[in-house]
């Protein structure tokens, strides 16, 4: 079953990720669409992608907490791995923040570019300003920027700080900051979920060959009215964190 289950997704989502890539490719060749209204549509159209790839990959959604995200929300959370994209993604139209390197990876690459994807390199600190102002310019058009601040994925077991400067934007934008506690619950130390330690090959054909992937997200309430970007990061992390160290020790 395992050989046959990689090949169905494999050609599953290479068909559907095919016809995103028309749609994206149709919505950047949109010469009578505003700005404003093409980055509205690709949020929606990324939030459909999402959902569709939980349902390839057979990632089951449980959303804990009653909180109302407005639109043009900062959205942060933890961060373990691919699954991620697609749990958040799910969960909340919007525009990712992700690091320079997706733009090498296959097939991929091209879905974050037509989903309008902001790319970080967080080595050059001449690009943070730049990274800034396009986040605060999605904010105040009303889209909702997915990030996380921890830099990169981890085992899953611990939390690293939440790097502060992004949270800038979230201040010039004076929009809600949502913390966000994702958890995985598939049995596996680190989790399948996890990309940690091995290549990006290995890390997708885990999830082709898993028949089942279970999550919970935790949805916090949002902070509003915080001028400082520091203590923005901090609270949001001591939010994420105490869900976070909750949930992974009832899990041992």
């Amino acid at each position: 079953m395992g050989p046959l289950l990689v090949f169905v997704r494999t050609v599953a989502v290479c068909i559907a990720y095919l016809g995103f890539a028309l749609v994206g490719v149709t919505l950047w060749g949109g010469k009578f669409i505003s700005e404003n209204r093409r980055h509205t549509l690709i949020a929606w159209f990324t939030h459909l992608w999402a959902r569709c790839s939980c349902f390839l990959f057979n990632i089951r959604i449980r959303v804990v907490g009653g909180f109302q995200v407005v639109p043009g929300s900062l959205i942060v959370a933890n961060h373990i791995g691919t699954p991620d994209i697609f749990v958040l993604g799910a969960c909340f139209p919007g525009f990712f923040v992700s690091k320079a390197e997706i733009a090498e990876w296959p097939l991929f690459n091209w879905l974050a570019r037509l989903g309008d994807t902001i790319f970080a390199d967080r080595d050059k600190r001449h690009q943070v300003k730049e990274i800034i102002e396009q986040m605060r310019g999605r904010l105040e058009e009303g889209c909702s920027v997915i990030l996380f601040p921890e830099g990169r994925a981890t085992s899953g077991r611990e939390l690293l700080d939440f790097k502060p400067s992004t949270f800038e934007a979230a201040v010039r934008a004076g929009c809600d900051v949502v913390p966000t506690t994702i958890i995985y619950h598939d049995g596996h130390q680190p989790s399948i979920a996890c990309w940690y330690e091995v290549t990006f090959f290995q890390h997708i054909l885990r999830l082709l060959k898993n028949p089942c992937l279970e999550v919970t997200v935790f949805v916090h309430e949002p902070i509003q009215g915080e001028t400082d970007r520091c203590v923005l990061a901090e609270k949001s992390w001591r939010i994420v964190r105490e869900t976070h160290a909750k949930e992974t020790r009832s899990g041992d």
